[in-house]
């Protein structure tokens, strides 16, 4: 489960971030969204961008299933 829950956030991570999938044998960055500079300081532009709100559905949708797993 740790093992999963690891793979699973540098998944998650590549979406609108990027990860190095091929360290240390390659450096390239692997990004789906690039997520553009367009505010003055970094943490905006990821706050208001799209994938921002993809991030917050994934954990509403988590939340929602560790309660449902809790009631029954």
């Amino acid at each position: 489960m740790f093992f999963a829950a690891l793979f699973l956030h540098m998944v998650l991570d590549s979406i609108g971030g990027g990860i190095l999938w091929g360290a240390p044998f390659s450096g390239h960055l692997f990004a789906l969204v690039e997520v553009p500079a367009s505010q003055p300081h970094w943490v905006l532009s990821f706050l208001l961008h799209w994938t921002f709100l993809l991030e917050l559905g994934i954990w509403g949708w988590a939340l929602y299933l560790w309660r449902k797993g809790r009631r029954a």
